[in-house]
């Protein structure tokens, strides 16, 4: 799963497996180590029964995302490519979240792995 965030945005881009996780009901976890000198991050994606919209929070230094699980079964079942919301805060803030199936990039990066990323659909228009 890659993580983006940019102001109060976080996107999440997840694999063929990870999107079959969600699925399952298992979380999908990553986790940034900085060494010894301070506590790692990490980052969470769940489905939850109980949930009834879309929500974030952040606590001992993890970001959780919280998906209904019809909503996240839906969006991985289908061609649905994303699913995306303004998370109302405090004060006229949101914090705006997308999450996405990770397509294939139409050009090779040499350090990335993308065996189980999604095929990318404009690749099969230049086929």
């Amino acid at each position: 799963m890659k993580l983006r965030i940019k102001g109060n945005s976080i996107r999440l881009r997840l694999t063929q497996s990870e999107v079959e996780d969600i699925i399952k009901g298992k979380a999908v976890k990553e986790t940034v180590s900085f060494g010894d000198v301070s506590p790692s991050f990490h980052y969470v994606l769940e489905s939850d029964s109980a949930s009834k919209a879309v929500s974030a929070h952040y606590t001992e230094h993890t970001i959780c995302i919280q998906l209904p699980e019809a909503e996240a079964n839906s969006w991985a079942t289908t061609e649905q490519v994303g699913i995306e919301r303004e998370i109302p805060l405090q004060k006229d803030e949101s914090l705006y979240v997308l999450i996405e199936k990770d397509f294939q990039c139409l050009h090779q990066r040499p350090r990335e792995d993308e065996q189980d990323n999604f095929p990318n659909p404009a690749a099969e228009s230049k086929a």
